[in-house]
């Protein structure tokens, strides 16, 4: 059986690193698209699943550097991956092309 690594702060580290409310926002993202796919259960392809789970996280990821950038509660990173990965990918996509279409017409 392996024993623990010589350096006996590393899971102290790792603990460190998951309580930042970036990475808790990366890791609801990532959980809550996993159950909505499972729930709907419209897509069978396990890598596309992944795919649409490890998007959803890029993209909290991407929120979580605008919610830092606005210097609003960095505790809003889980709302936004929460609400990142119930929408999903393409909800999300389709969101920005039309604000940004309207953006485009405007100018």
């Amino acid at each position: 059986m392996p024993n623990m690594p010589d350096k006996p702060d590393t899971w102290a580290k790792i603990w460190l690193a998951l309580s930042n409310p970036l990475w808790q926002g990366v890791i609801m993202s990532i959980t809550v698209s996993l159950l909505r796919v499972m729930y709907d259960a419209k897509e069978t392809s396990k890598r596309r699943i992944v795919f649409e789970a490890l998007i959803c996280g890029s993209l909290s990821l991407v929120a979580s550097s605008l919610i830092e950038w606005m210097a609003w509660p960095s505790s809003l990173s889980v709302a936004a991956g929460g609400a990142i990965g119930f929408l999903g990918v393409t909800a999300i996509r389709e969101l920005v092309t039309r604000f940004l279409g309207r953006k485009a017409d405007a100018a």
